[in-house]
Parts: structure tokens; sequence; C-alpha cells
């Protein structure tokens, strides 16, 4: 029987728990993937609000979005944006903000830790940008939740940006 990446992936990482003995290399890919689809989800989700906004029509009534949706895009939008600005906090002043992944840099080397950090970053901010663009700027009396989490997401841009640049005494 063929076993799929996923299904290999999931047989090891049982294995790896049973033995109660998980490396760091193997725990940094773990959170890695872990990341990776929560940012996912949390891009989708928040995309088909934003679509949703942008596309509705006033003659079909009062736009109202799921509450289940409105909670999952809260949780992961404050998760996503702590692996953000964490990252860049940890990273040097302008530096590429690679110090989350060391281990895994040995591994698979620093150009494609690199651009998966960079990756992440630039969803952040294309998702983050959309929100605010869409639920401040274009279409601010449509949804009031979008409309929040674009100032939010702006806030926490402004957060990330001295997080990287560094504050520091006169």
């Amino acid at each position: 029987m063929k076993m799929n990446f996923t299904m290999r992936f999931i047989a090891i990482f049982i294995q790896t728990k049973r033995r109660n003995k998980m490396n760091s290399k193997e725990k940094e890919i773990l959170m890695g993937i872990i990341a990776i689809a929560l940012l996912l989800i949390y891009a989708f989700t928040l995309g088909k609000i934003i679509l949703s906004v942008y596309y509705w029509n006033p003659q079909t009534g009062e736009f109202i979005i799921n509450s289940n949706i409105l909670w999952i895009v809260n949780i992961l939008g404050g998760l996503v944006s702590a692996v953000v600005i964490g990252n860049l906090a940890l990273a040097g002043t302008g530096e590429t903000p690679e110090t989350q992944v060391r281990e895994m840099i040995k591994a698979y080397g620093a150009g494609l830790m690199r651009a998966t950090v960079w990756t992440y970053i630039i969803i952040w901010l294309l998702v983050g940008a959309a929100t605010f663009y869409i639920g401040v700027i274009r279409c601010p009396d449509v949804s009031e939740p979008l409309n929040a989490m674009g100032k939010s997401w702006l806030g926490i841009l402004v957060g990330a940006a001295y997080a990287w640049f560094g504050i520091k005494k006169a």
C-alpha cells in the first residue's frame, strides 16, 4: 500500500511521540507545518470575508458574517500576527528574521528557510492590507468586524515595524 506524504508524516510523528523523544529538528518541522497550516486557514477564511464584503449587494439586505468565522479569524489573526512580530523582534535590526528556524537552516539551507519566513510575512502583509483596504477604505460601512480588523491590522503593522527596526534609547 502506497502512503502519501501526510500519512507518512503522521506515522513518523506518532512513532516519535511513542518514543517520547522528539529532536529539535523534528519539533521545528512540526511547528513550521502547524504555523503554515494556521496561516493558510487564516488567509482563506479572511479572504472569504473580504471578497464577500467587496461583492456584497446592498439590495440583498444587511451584511452578516457568521460568528464562527469571526471567531476563527480573530483567534488565528492574533496568533499569526504574534508569529510575525516575534520573528521580526528576534531578528537583528533590518535582518532576515530567521532566528526561530536555526536548526532547519542547518538541515535544509538558508535559502529555503528565508523564502519560507518571508513568504509567511508577505502573506500576512497582503491579507492584512486587503483587510485594511476593503474594510476601512473601500467599504467601511458594510462590515463593522472587517472594519475593526483592518484598523487593528494597521496598529499591529506599526508594532511589527518597531519590533523589526528596534526601539533604541536616546
